[in-house]
């Protein structure tokens, strides 16, 4: 058997990996023409724009910023006009991200992506209006106050100038969209304490890489501010969310076994097209319904992101047998530390006409790990001297045509201990086979 090193979603169409780079290269070379078409574009306007944002962050009552450097100038021009081009074509690079990801990624992770890109989109926009307009005339005159006590005259170079306000504009866009990551992600149960490592090093990784990206390289003390500043934002806004505990969901308990290990077993009560009977699970088993999870590529999609967001150690099936479903989505719970098992459900309702359920409650009674052998075979005793029987058939397979009576019942492949404890309770126990 192959081992897997990465979780496969049942929808994958295993291409290789060139195709899709390949396909990432279209998609980015798609939006680099249209981002420059956009700049272009922008460069007929972007003189009035500049004015206007100089005029904005002029800390001065008669104008005291000049141009110092042309080339640095037409840089700086050219800078901002691709920048603006880029902003334009922000929505397009979404959608493009999105078909490309979308494959890849479990429902959840899905949702909270486009829920991301579409709330980041917005804040930029707000954020770059109120830092023209606002906060950074603020901190410039805040800056040029400090000369008027030394007596000097203040004169700024119009390149430096915007530079840094694109330095510092550009990190709080960043910042933002970093604080937004981090509470969708603890919003969604995809974020807690467990796996904050894995987290905080790509949060914090690709957001100091794009702000040092944008720092001019001769202001030094600027990017060290910016860089402390950012991360120190962060962490203080995901405080909570870095130190959350495991999220719990569809009643999922922590269940401990003798050696005092930590489980969380998930009951998937799959309907199998109507064949399969509903029964109640075991206390301290979660429960999640489906209509034919062994068929569906979605709901298989959907069980493997609840493994996943919720730590299931464990998935029990109802009616669904492990071996009719697809290797490789057998193989994903187990990339997961997720064991499987099924009850068979579709095949004991096949066995008696009576329409009770004994079989399958026996079934359900009969899971270990994490319960002890005793526990089971006690919920087992119990639920036969509940259903008075009289008679336990018991194999490794159930026998063709079997078809029982209502003080009977069939338990596959039972301990000894149990045999010996419903031999003491005075039912009959008969093994048979095909």
């Amino acid at each position: 058997m192959i081992e897997m090193n990465d979780l496969q979603l049942s929808s994958d169409d295993r291409s290789s990996v060139q195709s899709h780079l390949d396909e990432l290269s279209r998609k980015i070379t798609s939006v680099v023409i249209l981002v420059i078409i956009l700049s272009i574009i922008w460069s007929f306007s972007i003189d009035q724009i500049l004015n206007y944002v100089l005029n904005k962050l002029d800390p001065c009552e008669t104008s005291c910023i000049n141009i110092f450097s042309p080339d640095e100038w037409a840089g700086t021009r050219w800078l901002s006009a691709a920048l603006i081009g880029l902003f334009t074509a922000a929505p397009y690079a979404m959608v493009q991200a999105y078909s490309f990801a979308k494959p890849g990624l479990l429902p959840s992770e899905r949702r909270g992506f486009v829920l991301w890109m579409a709330i980041m989109w917005t804040l930029s926009f707000i954020a770059l209006v109120v830092s023209v307009t606002e906060f950074l005339p603020w901190l410039y005159t805040y800056g040029h106050s400090f000369n008027e006590g030394t007596g000097l005259t203040g004169k700024y170079d119009a390149a430096q100038m915007l530079r840094i306000s694109i330095s510092i504009a550009w990190t709080i866009i960043l910042v933002l969209a970093a604080i937004t990551v981090i509470t969708i992600a603890g919003l969604s149960k995809l974020l807690w304490s467990g796996n904050s490592n894995w987290w905080r090093l790509r949060v914090h990784g690709v957001m100091l890489m794009l702000i040092w990206l944008a720092n001019p390289s001769n202001l030094p003390g600027l990017m060290f501010t910016l860089t402390i500043t950012a991360s120190g934002l962060v962490e203080i806004f995901g405080w909570r969310i870095f130190r959350a505990k495991m999220p719990l969901a569809y009643g999922l308990q922590e269940l401990y076994d003798k050696d005092g290990g930590i489980h969380r077993v998930l009951y998937a009560d799959c309907r199998c097209c109507g064949v399969s009977p509903r029964i109640t699970p075991l206390n301290g088993m979660g429960l999640i319904e489906f209509d034919s999870v062994c068929r569906d590529d979605a709901q298989q999609n959907k069980l493997l992101d609840s493994v996943k967001r919720f730590g299931a150690t464990k998935v029990v099936f109802s009616g669904c047998s492990i071996t009719s479903m697809e290797p490789s989505f057998i193989d994903s719970l187990r990339f997961l530390g997720c064991k499987t098992e099924s009850l068979g459900l579709s095949y004991l309702s096949t066995i008696r006409t009576d329409k009770s359920n004994v079989d399958c409650d026996l079934a359900m009674a009969s899971i270990q790990s994490p319960w002890s052998e005793e526990s089971a075979n006690n919920r087992c005793v119990s639920r036969i001297i509940e259903s008075n029987l009289e008679t336990i058939y018991y194999g490794g397979k159930i026998p063709f045509g079997l078809n029982l009576a209502p003080k009977e019942a069939w338990i596959r492949n039972p301990p000894d201990s149990l045999l010996t404890k419903i031999d003491e309770i005075g039912v009959k126990t008969e093994q048979i086979s095909n």
